[in-house]
């Protein structure tokens, strides 16, 4: 019985280690845009729990490398960072959902992030703009309409969302408007100047 808990405990200790593996991939990946945390605190969880089933393992074939630790404290142990592993995940996905489908936020909040994010005060920013906007959607075969709450609410990370450029004295912005062609959710750059009046876009991008 022992031997079969060893052989099932050692094997769950292989998949932690591919799901470190893959951790420590996204971590790289996400490091240049400031995103890893969240994935860091993730491996750190992942390399604790795997330490826990070799522990396991191994007092399971009877060899105790620290014999004070009791089993009962490393299972107890084994559940508390589970469970925060489990929350971190939940925000992890969350994170990752509100930025594909967009955060559930007021019209009257996006506006005051936005003005924010453009610096302008929101009182000046809601009456420069228009409250719908349209540009062409050729991959869909249609014109896809736009506001500036929704761009707000489809990109968490504002910066993303909305690029201020700025040169030769003039001030210019790009939104990136994000819609869905049937199944597909696709991207497209539009540029507005400095009245916030469309001037160009560039063709549809998938997300």
């Amino acid at each position: 019985m022992l031997l079969s808990n060893a052989f099932i405990v050692i094997i769950g200790a292989g998949i932690l280690s591919i799901g470190l593996f893959f951790a420590i991939r996204i971590i790289a990946i996400l490091r240049k845009y400031s995103l890893a945390r969240p994935w860091i605190v993730l491996s750190i969880l992942i390399s604790f729990f795997l330490l826990g089933y070799i522990f396991s393992a191994l007092k399971f074939l009877n060899y105790d490398l620290m014999p004070n630790l009791r089993m009962e404290s490393l299972v107890t142990a084994i559940f508390f960072f589970g469970a925060i592993f489990v929350l971190t995940l939940a925000i992890l996905n969350r994170n990752l959902f509100a930025d594909i489908f967009g955060k559930g936020i007021s019209d009257t909040k996006a506006y005051s992030l936005f003005a924010e994010h453009v610096g302008m005060p929101p009182r000046k920013v809601m009456a420069m703009t228009k409250p719908e906007y349209s540009v062409a959607g050729e991959v869909c075969n249609g014109d896809v309409q736009y506001f500036i709450p929704d761009i707000v609410r489809s990109h968490p990370r504002l910066e993303r969302g909305v690029v201020v450029e700025k040169a030769m004295g003039g001030v210019n912005y790009r939104f990136y408007i994000r819609h869905y062609c049937g199944k597909e959710l696709r991207e497209i750059p539009v540029r507005h100047d400095s009245q916030f009046e469309y001037r160009s876009h560039r063709p549809s991008r998938p997300v």
